[in-house]
């Protein structure tokens, strides 16, 4: 099995380790990378993270820090392949829209719950890539029959047409 890359950008020390805890013991072969800025992040996005759980509120501590949503939306932009789940202490339906809005895959609110959850979409997120591995296989075999009959029907055209056939 692959490992799979996961990063949690948190600027709150202790939810980011009690996440990479959770999500060590449920998943053992993620290979996961903590860092408290997105500017960390954004630095370290060579290592081709699949999954990055990734916290709205990144600039509490240091104002000077770029936002959730502004690494949100630059990971979007600029590695597609890589999701991103948002997490915020904030139970707000605006922020939530706002971040599914700008390409994240799940929102999960920083509460009781919040490691429940965040692996419940991680688990949705692997149903997913399935579909999409699937879909993907599907159109391939789709292309490969459609120009398959059309080869045959120009081969019997050509074959009626040079009289080979009657």
């Amino acid at each position: 099995m692959h490992k799979e890359i996961v990063f949690i950008v948190d600027d709150e020390p202790m939810h980011a380790q009690m996440m990479e805890d959770h999500l060590r013991s449920k998943y053992p072969h993620f290979e996961i990378h903590s860092y408290k800025t997105g500017e960390e992040c954004v630095d370290n996005m060579d290592k081709n993270p699949g999954i990055v759980i990734l916290d709205y509120h990144l600039d509490s501590i240091d104002k000077t820090a770029r936002n959730g949503i502004e690494i949100l939306n630059y990971i979007t932009k600029q590695y597609p392949d890589t999701y991103t789940i948002m997490i915020s202490g904030q139970d707000n339906i605006d922020v939530a829209v706002e971040c599914m809005r700008s390409g994240a895959y799940d929102y999960v609110v920083k509460n009781e719950t919040s490691f429940v959850r965040t692996e419940a979409a991680i688990e949705r997120l692997f149903q997913h890539r399935v579909v999409l591995h699937s879909n993907k296989q599907y159109k391939l075999v789709n292309r490969v029959l459609t120009i398959g009959m059309i080869a045959i029907v120009l081969f019997s055209l050509f074959m009626y047409f040079t009289g080979r056939i009657h």
